[in-house]
């Protein structure tokens, strides 16, 4: 059975999907939350799967009353249309960790801030594999300094990470301060705008 990409994100598929971007969870629980039918849950939930979008699992020894299956997104993709002079394409593609923190960026409600947050991300590439996890506290204002919290258990903060003074193409100056801490140090996870995030530190 074939499927044009683009069904796959709308209607009750799309409500599906932002579910179980927050959790695992089992038809009855989709149904429940989504207000919509058993029947209607089944059968989009049987075009994602078979769209390689999410996966299921079968639990085996479950408590009475527990769900005998549950559900979750396959991985990181991502339905891209660029309609631009030269590039008008589209399709559905499977993203790595910085690739899906740089569609974060792009995805950040203040566009006049997304430069700064891209050259400040690229700064810390070398350091990923000892990073957990990068959020913007969003009580950053609009005075021209964003600070980024780097979530590191291996080290990172006796490196030391040097602000950074950021002239973006409109001509406004950024400065980009990071503030290193380990996991058990990361207060209230929820005032984050959460970037590079694998391990879903900043709630996602």
């Amino acid at each position: 059975m074939t499927m044009d990409q683009e069904t796959l994100f709308t209607g009750s598929k799309w409500d599906i999907l932002k579910l179980l971007g927050q959790k695992k969870m089992s038809p009855i629980e989709l149904a429940k939350k989504s207000g919509t039918s058993m029947a209607n849950i089944s059968q989009q939930l049987r075009f994602l799967e078979m769209a390689g979008i999410v996966t299921s699992q079968r639990i085996s020894n479950r408590d009475k009353g527990q769900p005998r299956i549950l559900y979750s997104l396959s991985g990181n993709n991502s339905f891209l249309i660029s309609v631009a002079p030269g590039f008008v394409n589209k399709g559905l593609q499977s993203l790595n960790e910085r690739e899906k923190a740089i569609l974060k960026i792009w995805f950040y409600e203040h566009r006049d801030r997304k430069y700064a947050l891209e050259r400040a991300f690229y700064s810390l590439d070398k350091y990923l594999p000892e990073i957990e996890g990068v959020g913007l506290d969003s009580s950053n204002g609009s005075n021209g300094t964003l600070t980024l919290t780097v979530v590191s258990n291996n080290g990172l903060a006796n490196k030391g990470l040097s602000d950074m003074k950021i002239d973006q193409p409109n001509g406004q100056k950024e400065t980009v301060k990071f503030k290193v801490v380990k996991q058990n140090e990361l207060k209230q996870p929820n005032k984050y705008y959460g970037i590079y995030d694998p391990q879903i530190l900043f709630g996602g």
